[in-house]
């Protein structure tokens, strides 16, 4: 017995859903609900600098602004280790509502990833992207979410005069890094240097990367390029994946105008 994937639910009605066997635990003022079978996630959307918020179509980071305590290990740990097989005995399950709801929009089965940190916070994988309406509903951006050096912008679809206004700062730095993604959840990743660009494509966040490939390079092909990251770590990219820097910002604004991976240049996997 469980609840319904995308229905909405009362905390009351949320519990019951996975049965009543027996009376559940609350942790974390009430965030968290831990029963036999579940481990409930009942996540209040708010300001992402300090609440709860969706940071994607298929992730959720769980904080409260007061709360500065280490999540509880009835609420983190979901697995017997007591043996030599590993054995799961239950799943996270994440309902969301905005501070004005009355009811839970049940987002289905997540896995726990990273938790604690400065912010006290839990990151959550959903097995099931929220539909669109929701992801709009609960703060998600509607059209590219642009990250240039660390720097976040939501940028319309299609308005290339403010993508140019962003990317034109490239050029200007010894290194610069951009990125795009949207509701799709794939994305597009540049660093430059000085002269040259490195691409890499990602169709979903697990995916492994398509990357460029210079066909004009005639260069050591073990040779790399040096990038650095403006949070000042190095990065080494083979210098025949990169192309000369206007290039590859060519590149990123023909993607972000087409919304397809531009075939202007060859893509492989490595």
């Amino acid at each position: 017995m469980e609840p319904i994937l995308y229905k909405l639910y009362t905390i009351e009605e949320a519990i019951t859903s996975f049965g009543n066997e027996t009376l559940p635990e609350f942790f974390c003022q009430n965030d968290f609900v831990v029963l036999p079978k579940a481990v409930i996630c009942l996540v209040t959307i708010g300001d992402p600098a300090t609440d709860a918020f969706l940071s994607s179509p298929s992730s959720v980071i769980w904080k409260r602004p007061a709360y500065r305590v280490w999540l509880p290990g009835k609420v983190t740990e979901v697995w017997d280790r007591s043996q030599s097989k590993v054995k799961k005995l239950k799943d996270h399950h994440i309902f969301l509502r905005l501070p004005e709801d009355e009811s839970y929009f049940y987002a289905g089965p997540a896995h726990l990833g990273s938790y604690g940190g400065q912010d006290y916070s839990a990151s959550f994988s959903l097995n099931d992207k929220v539909p669109r309406e929701i992801w709009l509903r609960y703060g998600g951006y509607p059209g590219w979410l642009l990250d240039a050096n660390h720097v976040t912008y939501r940028v319309q679809k299609g308005d290339l005069a403010e993508f140019r206004r962003i990317s034109e700062e490239l050029p200007r730095q010894e290194f610069a890094h951009l990125s795009l993604t949207r509701y799709e959840e794939d994305s597009l990743t540049l660093h430059t240097n000085k002269h040259r660009g490195w691409l890499m494509y990602l169709r979903e966040p697990a995916d492994g990367g398509l990357y460029t490939h210079d066909v004009g390079y005639t260069g050591d092909p073990k040779a790399e390029e040096i990038f650095r990251c403006v949070c000042g770590i190095d990065l080494e990219f083979p210098a025949r994946q990169t192309l000369p820097r206007e290039r590859a910002i060519e590149i990123a604004e023909e993607y972000f105008v087409t919304g397809d991976l531009p075939r202007s240049v060859p893509w492989g996997v490595e």
